[in-house]
């Protein structure tokens, strides 16, 4: 093998792990986006869930912003 099949046979493994290198960025970038969707989907989720179950409380919602009341007042 000379010189210049082994630079031609170099330059064409280096053009094909680039090509594979492009496939690989695209799928990691379509995944990312994927991924992302799904957590805002499941943290939308999970803040109704908490919705639901401080409405569900026997003593029903509180205001997170409201004050604190004193344990001897009614209401």
């Amino acid at each position: 093998m000379t010189l210049s099949d082994r630079i031609i046979a170099g330059l064409r493994t280096m053009l094909l792990i680039q090509e594979q290198v492009t496939r690989l960025e695209a799928s990691q970038l379509h995944f990312q986006d994927a991924l992302r969707g799904k957590t805002e989907d499941h943290e939308r989720r999970l803040t109704r869930l908490e919705t639901i179950i401080e409405i569900a409380k026997p003593e029903g919602a509180i205001l997170r912003i409201a004050p604190a009341r004193p344990a001897d007042d009614p209401g």
